[in-house]
């Protein structure tokens, strides 16, 4: 399709990267109110490559998920650290924030990667990247798009 950004990840061979960064993110949910996740960034060693970024779940997290708020989330992290586009972006629920369940891992795609600015929303302006859909993914698969242990 003319204009459509298409990010394709592959398993096939280990990447080297490196942990860039690893921080709490602060934003704020639907309602307007304080949300925080844990973002780390692995960078590749090769120009090429794709950063990848993952976002967990915290389980003192005071607000909305970070898949509620994934598009907020991945304009702020992209913006706070000036990072290249497309990226893989993961988002992380450690089975102490799983409710009872298990880890998991998702796959998160934007069709473009552009932040978009909203107009006032709560008395703010909020950045945003639109239409996310997400695929699972498994543990083995997260720490060869990271390059190690997660």
């Amino acid at each position: 399709m003319p204009g459509e950004l298409l990010l394709c990840v592959s398993l096939c061979q280990a990447t080297s990267m490196h942990l860039a960064s690893d921080y709490i993110h602060p934003y704020k949910d639907a309602g307007g109110g304080p949300v925080r996740g844990r973002v780390r960034i692995y960078l590749p060693d090769e120009v090429h490559d794709a950063p990848v970024v993952t976002c967990s779940e915290l389980p003192n997290n005071p607000g909305g998920s970070i898949t509620n708020s994934t598009e907020v989330i991945a304009a702020g992290v992209i913006r706070a650290n000036r990072l290249p586009t497309p990226l893989v972006r993961i988002e992380h629920w450690p089975e102490k924030s799983a409710e009872g369940g298990a880890e998991t891992f998702e796959l998160a795609t934007f069709p473009s990667y552009k932040v978009i600015e909203w107009a006032p929303y709560l008395g703010e302006r909020r950045a945003w990247i639109v239409d996310a859909t997400w695929k699972p993914l498994d543990h083995a698969s997260v720490e060869v798009l990271v390059g190690g242990k997660v």
